[in-house]
């Protein structure tokens, strides 16, 4: 519940609840769904901003960016690697995207590479959503293997990717067998989008 009165502490109860689903933010999903700057949360204890380097968009060099996050588990930069944190971003920004709470989502982003495993799960009422976040490394095989294994456990899926060309194609290829596909850009603001 968010305190009422100080609208600073409303955000940080949001980005509190926000924090202990997702993990981990970006500066730019701080700014963008919270109305909060990094430098406001460099002086609160609870929250550790640390930067690391990172690829959003796989096989791009001009992708690579330092890009700054916060969490509230000072330890999680040094247990998870640049790629583990991104793609629990690019899963936080589905889930902020899609406008679920954090209530109703489970979210497992930092195990990578498990095809039986969806990235996260949307509970809406009695109904499970499989998330998959992409940031372009998958081959076509393995989305077929992973749409054809969540066609038989889930509701529905909704498939996020990094790469705005990518998302097109997929959207093409999967959006026919009811997969929503969203064009996510977790790391940059408005404008910032690759078209790629």
């Amino acid at each position: 519940m968010a305190p009422r009165g100080n609208p600073l502490l409303s955000k940080l109860a949001r980005l509190r609840a926000a924090l202990r689903t997702d993990r981990v933010l970006s500066a730019a999903q701080l700014r963008r769904d919270f109305d909060l700057a990094l430098g406001q949360m460099q002086g609160l204890r609870e929250f550790t901003c640390f930067s690391a380097v990172v690829q959003p968009i796989f096989r791009t060099r001009t992708s690579r960016q330092i890009i700054w996050f916060v969490t509230l588990a000072p330890r999680l930069p040094q247990r998870l690697s640049p790629e583990q944190i991104g793609h629990l971003c690019g899963t936080a920004e589905i889930r902020l995207r899609l406008g679920a709470s954090p209530e109703q989502w489970r979210s497992d982003a930092a195990a990578l590479g498990k095809l039986s495993k969806p990235d996260a799960v949307l509970t809406l009422g009695p109904h499970r959503v499989a998330i998959e976040f992409d940031t372009g490394s998958y081959h076509g095989r393995v989305v077929r293997q992973k749409c054809e294994h969540f066609a038989g456990t889930y509701a529905g899926l909704v498939w996020g990717v990094t790469s705005r060309v990518r998302s097109r194609r997929l959207a093409e290829a999967l959006g026919p067998s009811g997969v929503q596909v969203l064009h996510v850009n977790w790391w940059g603001g408005v404008g910032a989008d690759l078209d790629v």
